[in-house]
């Protein structure tokens, strides 16, 4: 089982993989130089940088006995540094958690034993031993019992201590129930016009048994868009052309109940966006995933706040996330522009000094694809054939036209790589050739760019 609910986590980042693996993950990094003079020593800090403050633990389904709540992990950060500015060791950690809370209502399936995980009654010890850095690891998995009552069950009391840190503590309130989160998810765009403006308006549901009293974190991504600077209760990843925004919204979330944004969060198609999405992840705002932030210092929108507003949530188009059920869910709007048909020549640099032969790599025209590519190389730079065999079969490499005259045929297979092998001869200030492909007319009006200029770069 939690080897399964492990691989469930591949978002999360490898790290979550491996720790349901049975395994405690230490994050170490390279150690900074010290400034001149050295620094200032700080004794050694442990930190708990993620654990839940809400754990929300389904009812028991007799039709699905081996459901169990979302992982609970537990993620710890050491700082501190020797007046060397060497990072500090946390010795010798222990984790101890009172599972008394969970009598009558869950049981502990799973025991972590590849993090020194050991339970005694409604005691679990877990081990670490010494971290540097940081630590991230599941020290068990929960399944309810059959008539556990709905309801705040208590809570799970967390101690860490070390022989060389002060005391970590921390409570994490234990709910029999959950909620499932849903989103709203959207039909995809298709002939966007780039530079046009998307209207993305995040709604989302309860389809669970168990109310969220709390507030929430919506977090918007645009990929081939920027985001616009709205509301002042977002706060955007740069003051221009963002491409994230994370806003809080006023909850609570009642079982059964949906809301949507009071205002839709505007995108801006790029002007050379042939594909693009804007995602949006909604989440708990007191248990957010860490990757999610952004820090309290990023630039707000100028905007008033965002609220929202009550919708119908129970059609089909509300949707849970798979894993994540009772702490995140996402939707996405998925949209293709009016370019999608335009293939674009993309332009290169052949690099290095005079009498030097070189490979440089043909990059593909923007929606290519495969076929002829034709390069004029700029003048004092020559091609250099290439037998058959004398190259890896994976790669292509570029020819003489027929016609000669400098022209070169380079044919682009889309799963290979494409060289130009050519000698430098000379140089001469200014040169310039180009790289093109054919597309038809028809479907692809704008003919221009199917050439980009071909560079040189002499060096030395």
């Amino acid at each position: 089982m939690a080897r399964t609910r492990g691989q469930r986590l591949a978002g999360a980042g490898a790290a979550a993989l491996l720790t349901a693996l049975g395994t405690v993950v230490t994050f170490g990094g390279a150690t900074p130089v010290a400034a001149a003079g050295g620094r200032q020593a700080a004794g050694a800090q442990l930190t708990a940088e993620h654990i839940m403050n809400t754990y929300y633990i389904p009812r028991y389904r007799a039709s699905a006995p081996d459901a169990g709540p979302t992982e609970y992990r537990i993620g710890l950060k050491a700082t501190g540094r020797a007046a060397n500015g060497k990072p500090l060791t946390v010795k010798n950690v222990k984790v101890t958690i009172d599972l008394a809370a969970l009598k009558g209502k869950a049981r502990v399936a799973w025991e972590n034993t590849g993090s020194h995980c050991k339970r005694s009654g409604f005691v679990m010890t877990c081990a670490l031993g010494d971290i540097q850095q940081g630590a991230l690891f599941t020290p068990f998995n929960l399944l309810p019992e059959p008539n556990a009552a709905l309801g705040p069950a208590g809570d799970m009391n967390i101690t860490v201590t070390s022989t060389n840190a002060p005391t970590v503590r921390h409570t994490t309130h234990v709910v029999m129930g959950a909620p499932v989160l849903t989103a709203r998810q959207s039909k995809p765009l298709t002939e966007v016009r780039p530079g046009s403006e998307l209207r993305v308006t995040p709604a989302f549901g309860n389809k669970g048994d168990t109310a969220i009293d709390d507030s929430f974190l919506v977090l918007l991504t645009a990929e081939e868009a920027t985001l616009r600077t709205q509301y002042g209760n977002c706060r955007y990843d740069k003051a221009v052309a963002p491409t994230k925004a994370l806003c809080e919204l006023p909850g609570p979330l009642p079982a059964g109940a949906a809301v949507e944004t009071d205002g839709p969060l505007t995108a801006v198609v790029d002007k050379t966006a042939m594909y693009g999405k804007v995602h949006y992840t909604v989440l708990r705002a007191h248990d957010p995933l860490d990757n999610t932030l952004l820090p309290a210092s990023s630039p707000r929108g100028t905007g008033g706040p965002l609220g929202v507003r009550p919708v119908d949530g129970g059609g089909d188009d509300f949707t849970p996330s798979a894993y994540w059920k009772a702490e995140m869910a996402g939707g996405t709007l998925d949209f293709s522009t009016n370019q999608i048909n335009d293939l674009q020549a993309v332009g290169f640099t052949i690099k290095g000094k005079i009498g030097q032969v070189v490979d440089t790599q043909v990059p593909y025209p923007r929606n290519f694809k495969g076929g002829l590519i034709r390069v004029q190389l700029p003048a004092g730079v020559s091609l250099v054939p290439i037998k058959e065999g004398d190259h890896p079969s994976e790669d292509s490499y570029c020819g003489y036209a027929p016609q000669g005259n400098g022209l070169v045929h380079c044919y682009g297979i889309l799963d290979r790589s494409t060289y130009l092998r050519a000698r430098i001869d000379k140089r001469v200030p200014g040169a310039q050739g180009s790289v093109s492909a054919d597309s038809d007319p028809a479907i692809d009006p704008n003919q221009e760019n199917n050439t980009a200029p071909v560079k040189v770069e002499y060096v030395g």
